[in-house]
């Protein structure tokens, strides 16, 4: 009982102990069992709702095989433009014409590998005939004229001071054998300036080129080309970017001559040619073999469309070709129909005048701050693993690399462009074009090197756009990526006033050829070369007449007979511009299919040479330093017995009673040098 009253009496201090305990409870266990049903919802809306999102766009099995198909096509087009490419490529990596070298050249090997050195073949290079002919084949002391070189093959457009100073050769050779790696480097740089010469030369072939028009005289049609019969296989008119030429065979007596008009259809006086003389060839029958004629046009120069003569009413940019016996075709020519006709440039007509500078690993704007990379030789990889590591020894330095001046080529009076890293121009030793231009990449994959290149050239302006099509065109497919250009304020000559380029002024005839020996008189001399000019306006005085003969023939109103004093440098010049073009060359690897195993064949690297021994007592030899000489630590290394140390010398003390010895200075010595010395 007393328990009882004691809870009832304390009843409400022990419920007030136990309820909120149970409360707590409770909302736990409430809390627990809501939130699981809650996240259970929102997993279950979560699911339904990616289901029917997943259910929106259905794919078909076809369209999914389709896409992976498409994937699988994507991964192999790289390959596919790898092969073709490197098929495009391939025809340009011609070996010199040596028969060890043109073995090589059989192997096709990929870039990079070890060529053969059995027979001796790295020393072809150091011959003449062999190395050098890549580039020209001229030889003055034998006499031989310049023929097949890349140079050779780009006449009658020039060089700045010949191509010696403009393409990158080794012309100084030492007692060093060459390594393959040095070969393959001089190789890629014969093949790349022969493409880009190639490009120049194209240019020029293709402004050379005629193209048969129709031809509608009085009214009449004389020839079409369209019709699939001619109405008149003699009689027809070509068309180029410069000329109309209309061509005719008429018999005379027992033989046939050629005559005809022509017509400068630019608005812009143009010059005939050296020799006041304008050659067409022209080829009077089908085939591939056959020798063309030599059609000779003479005169100075044709205005340009709208010109009048000085009667006002004669069309000044017309010339009627009268006809000589240079016209007579040599019945040893047979002719059936004119075919094709083609233009023979000269130095004063050659659409690209001169290349003043060539520059393999230059960079423009675009790359200035790029890293310019080395190309994946074991070797070289190795030489640079040896220089970044910090113990190896620093030896007393490698070759300089040449660095062009900023504001763009190398080039004496050139264009000035961006700055830029830039391998030299010119002839030298193996060390300083080939080991000092190492580094020439921009970017070195496993399927092609893409290298930057500069070309500076003087070209006529009219045809700036189509030596800029002519670059991206190239087997190198070479990307521009900057073209600067400005109107050309040198002086070329072209022949005014000039013997060595004029016949008719007494002096003697230039061959258009590089190496010939008035290729490079005053045409295409250096500015800072020729004598002083002139000051004032030129001295006035009676024209030359003209010489004997009719309008058009050499000799006559348009061809003077003496120097070409009727146009003015500034004339000749005035089209002229000089353009220089950045740009990046793309050189693609040997292709080898993906899974497939290059089956070029495996040489071991020929051993280096040692270096050469120089001697310490020679002039201007440095005395090598002596390595110091590690003891061996199993050696028991007997100690020196020490000499005694010598006394010092004791100081000489002067007599007092001796007499002191006045100083006379020197008479050289300057005066405000002198000092009374007591």
């Amino acid at each position: 009982m007393k328990n009882k009253e004691l809870f009832k009496k304390h009843h409400f201090w022990i419920l007030l102990g136990i309820v909120p305990l149970f409360v707590l409870i409770a909302a736990i266990t409430i809390s627990s069992n809501v939130g699981a049903a809650v996240d259970k919802k929102l997993s279950d809306y979560k699911s339904s709702e990616s289901s029917i999102t997943s259910k929106l766009n259905p794919k078909s099995e076809e369209l999914i095989k389709r896409i992976k198909d498409q994937v699988a096509r994507v991964e192999s087009k790289k390959d596919e433009l790898w092969r073709l490419n490197w098929e495009r490529q391939k025809d340009m990596y011609v070996w010199p014409n040596s028969p060890r070298l043109k073995d090589i050249e059989r192997l096709n090997l990929a870039f990079g590998k070890t060529i053969p050195y059995s027979e001796n073949q790295y020393e072809e290079f150091k011959k003449p005939e062999v190395y050098l002919a890549e580039f020209s084949t001229a030889n003055a002391k034998k006499g031989i004229p310049p023929s097949t070189g890349m140079a050779d093959t780009l006449a009658p457009t020039q060089f700045l001071n010949g191509w010696q100073s403009v393409l990158r050769h080794v012309n100084v050779w030492d007692d060093r054998a060459l390594t393959s790696e040095q070969i393959w480097l001089m190789m890629e740089d014969i093949w790349i300036q022969r493409s880009l010469l190639d490009a120049v030369r194209s240019v020029n072939a293709q402004m050379a080129e005629f193209r048969r028009v129709k031809y509608e005289k009085d009214g009449v049609v004389i020839d079409d080309p369209e019709k699939k019969t001619p109405d008149d296989p003699l009689r027809r008119k070509f068309h180029s970017r410069i000329w109309d030429l209309e061509l005719e065979v008429v018999p005379k007596g027992n033989s046939k001559v050629l005559v005809g008009r022509l017509i400068n259809h630019t608005d812009r006086l143009q010059l005939m040619g050296l020799n006041n003389t304008m050659i067409v060839k022209v080829w009077l029958q089908p085939g591939k073999d056959v020798r063309p004629f030599e059609f000779k046009i003479g005169g100075e120069f044709l205005a340009g469309k709208g010109a009048m003569k000085a009667d006002g009413k004669t069309p000044a940019n017309v010339l009627n070709i009268v006809p000589t016996d240079d016209h007579i075709i040599p019945p040893t020519l047979d002719v059936a129909e004119i075919v094709k006709v083609e233009q023979v440039f000269d130095a004063r007509t050659v659409p690209v005048r001169r290349i003043e500078a060539m520059q393999l690993g230059k960079t423009d704007s675009r790359f200035a701050d790029k890293q310019i990379l080395m190309p994946k030789f074991p070797a070289f990889e190795k030489e640079e693993i040896k220089k970044e590591d910090p113990l190896s020894p620093k030896g007393p330095g490698g070759t300089p690399v040449f660095l062009p001046p900023p504001g763009g080529l190398d080039q004496p009076g050139g264009v000035g462009g961006v700055g830029g890293v830039g391998g030299k121009s010119g002839g030298g030793t193996v060390d300083t074009v080939v080991n000092a231009n190492k580094k020439r990449y921009v970017a070195v994959t496993g399927e092609v090197r893409r290298m930057p290149v500069a070309i500076a050239l003087v070209v006529d302006q009219a045809y700036m756009q189509d030596v800029l099509l002519a670059f991206a065109n190239s087997q190198l497919k070479f990307q521009i990526t900057q073209a600067n250009w400005a109107r050309f304020r040198g002086t070329l000559g072209s022949g005014v006033n000039d013997p060595k380029l004029d016949p008719l002024s007494g002096g003697s005839v230039l061959f258009a050829q590089p190496g010939a020996p008035n290729a490079l008189g005053g045409e295409f001399r250096d500015p800072e070369l020729r004598g002083p000019k002139p000051i004032g306006p030129p001295p006035v005085g009676p024209r030359p007449l003209p010489g004997p003969g009719g309008p058009g023939s050499p000799g006559g109103p348009f061809g003077l007979s003496g120097n070409l004093t009727t146009v003015s440098e500034s004339q000749l010049t005035s089209g002229l511009i000089e353009l220089s073009v950045y740009g990046v060359v793309s050189l693609y690897e040997k292709f080898v299919a993906a899974g497939e195993v290059s089956k070029d064949p495996v040489i071991e690297p020929k051993p280096k040479d040692k270096e050469p021994k120089v001697d310490p007592k020679a002039k201007g030899a440095e005395p090598k330093a002596k390595e110091p000489v590690v003891p061996d630590p199993k050696t028991k290394v007997e100690p020196k017995a020490t000499e005694p140390k010598t006394k010092d010398p004791e100081p000489v003390v002067p007599d007092p009673k001796t007499p002191k010895q006045p100083a006379v200075p020197d008479p050289k010595t300057p005066k405000s040098r002198r000092r009374r010395i007591c």
